[in-house]
């Protein structure tokens, strides 16, 4: 009986090995090709400058509080008790609304990161399919969440993806 076990568990590994020989396997690094590809540059740069304008409108703010403070400061020994209470309810109004403005700057930054990121990135998953088909690859696995250590240049198609990616998103684009 062990003899018969032992002689099943070699043809099983043997023939599991033998599938395993002949299966084409490719890795991509969408991270890389998110990074690289034009509409991933393009999104970069986009975020970018909304960022400054964003910045610029903040700090226009901030420069209209610290003027208020400095006015506020500077005429304190002049102004009534009501006077100065008023002013300083005028400027915490005003702070709260800048803070207000900060956190939804930033939220609709990164909403914006989301979106560009979400359809970039399902698009580079199309893409990385369409060529895994067409090369004739049985895997392709996608390589820090396919929790790759390593892998050989030969099995790496990123640059493929993003060669045919940028591609298509010119072609529709320019």
């Amino acid at each position: 009986m062990k003899k018969l076990t032992a002689i099943s568990l070699m043809f099983i590994f043997a023939l599991t090995s033998m599938a395993f020989a002949e299966l084409k396997i490719g890795v991509v690094d969408m991270q890389r090709a998110l990074d690289e590809c034009d509409a991933g540059k393009e999104a970069a740069t986009k975020m970018e400058q909304e960022y400054k304008e964003m910045q610029a409108k903040i700090q226009k703010r901030r420069d209209e509080l610290q003027n208020m403070q400095a006015e506020l400061n500077s005429q304190s020994g002049v102004l009534s008790e009501k006077a100065k209470n008023e002013k300083m309810a005028e400027y915490q109004t005003k702070l709260k609304n800048l803070q207000r403005m900060v956190e939804d700057s930033n939220q609709e930054l990164k909403r914006k990161e989301r979106t560009y990121v979400s359809e970039i990135a399902n698009d580079l998953t199309e893409v990385t399919m369409k060529l895994g088909e067409e090369l004739g690859y049985d895997i392709v696995m996608e390589k820090q969440e396919g929790g790759v250590v390593y892998n050989a240049d030969t099995v790496d198609i990123t640059p493929l993806v993003i060669e045919r990616y940028n591609k298509e998103w010119n072609a529709e684009n320019n």
